[in-house]
C-alpha cells in the first residue's frame, strides 16, 4: 500500500512542528525540576540540613538555566523551519509562566523569603504575579514595538536574575535583616518585569556583520573568566541586565535625540 503524497507532506509538517514543540516541553521540564529541587532543599532546612539544601537550591539554580537555553532555541528552531503557530506561541507562554515564574517563585521562598512568613509568600507570589502580567502583555504587544528592544525585563531574565544571586551563595539564609534586604531585590526584579522600560533584545544584534578583532578577545577573556569564576561572572552579568533598563532610561532623559525639523510645506 502506497502513500499519497499529500499525506506524506502532512506528517512531514506534523514532525517539523514537533521540534520547537518539544524543546518547549525540555523547558516545561526543567521548572518542573526546579520547583521539586527547591521544595527539597526546604525540606532539608526543616530537618537542620543546610549543606543539603545548598546542594538542592544549586540544582534547582542550574535547572532554570537549562531551562533558559531550553526557551531560546524552540523560538529560534521554530522561525528557522517555519514551524511558528498560535499553538506553539501559547504553549511557551504557558511553559514560561511555570518555568520562569512559579520555579523562582519557589526557590526564592524556600532559600530566604520563608524565614518571614507571609510577607515572604507575597512578594514571592508577587513574582509569579509580575511573570504572568510580562507574558500577557508580550503576545498582546508581539510585532506592535520595535524588535530590538524588550519592554520590560523578560521573564527569562528575571528568572535568572534570582537564580544567579541563589547561585552565589546558595546555603540557606538565616538572618532576617538579609531577607528583608531579598524581599527588596525580588520585588525590584518583579516591577523591573512589568516597568515600561526598554531592555535590550539579542534580536537586535546583527550577527552577520563585521565586527573587530577586539571583540573577539573581549568575547575569548569573558569566557576565561567564566571559567574561573562562573558563579561570579553569572552575577555580574544578571545584575547588569537588570540595572541597564533603567540606565538607559535615565540616558535618554538626560540626553534626548533631536528630532529633525519636518519641511514646511507651501499651502497655495
Amino acid at each position: 500500500m502506497t502513500r499519497q503524497p499529500g499525506a506524506l507532506r502532512s506528517n512531514l509538517r506534523r514532525g517539523v512542528y514537533i521540534i520547537p514543540t518539544s524543546l518547549t516541553v525540555l523547558n516545561l521540564f526543567f521548572g518542573f525540576r526546579s520547583i521539586i529541587n527547591s521544595t527539597r532543599g526546604l525540606q532539608a532546612i526543616t530537618q537542620n540540613r543546610a549543606d543539603l539544601a545548598s546542594h538542592y537550591f544549586e540544582i534547582a539554580c542550574i535547572s532554570l538555566l537549562i531551562a533558559a537555553i531550553f526557551d531560546t532555541f524552540d523560538g529560534l528552531i521554530a522561525r528557522a523551519l517555519g514551524a511558528t503557530s498560535e499553538f506553539g506561541k501559547e504553549y511557551d507562554s504557558l511553559a514560561d509562566v511555570v518555568t520562569f515564574g512559579a520555579a523562582p517563585a519557589v526557590l526564592v521562598y524556600a532559600w530566604c523569603l520563608h524565614i518571614l512568613g507571609n510577607l515572604g509568600g507575597g512578594i514571592a507570589f508577587l513574582f509569579l504575579t509580575a511573570v504572568s502580567l510580562r507574558l500577557a502583555r508580550f503576545n498582546v504587544m508581539t510585532g506592535k514595538t520595535d524588535y530590538r528592544y524588550f519592554v520590560g525585563l523578560p521573564s527569562p531574565a528575571g528568572a535568572l536574575t534570582m537564580a544567579a544571586i541563589i547561585n552565589y551563595a546558595p546555603t540557606p539564609v538565616v538572618d532576617k535583616q538579609f531577607a528583608l534586604i531579598m524581599l527588596v531585590v525580588t520585588a525590584f526584579v518583579a516591577f523591573s518585569m512589568v516597568a515600561p522600560v526598554r531592555y535590550r533584545s539579542q534580536k537586535g544584534i546583527n550577527l552577520q556583520k563585521e565586527r573587530p578583532l577586539v571583540a573577539i578577545l573581549v568575547l575569548a577573556l569573558i569566557a576565561a573568566i567564566g571559567f574561573a569564576v562562573p558563579k561570579e561572572l553569572c552575577l555580574l552579568i544578571a545584575v547588569l541586565y537588570l540595572i541597564s533598563g533603567p540606565l538607559l532610561r535615565l540616558w535618554a532623559i538626560a540626553f534626548p535625540k533631536k528630532t529633525e525639523l519636518a519641511t514646511p510645506v507651501e499651502v497655495p
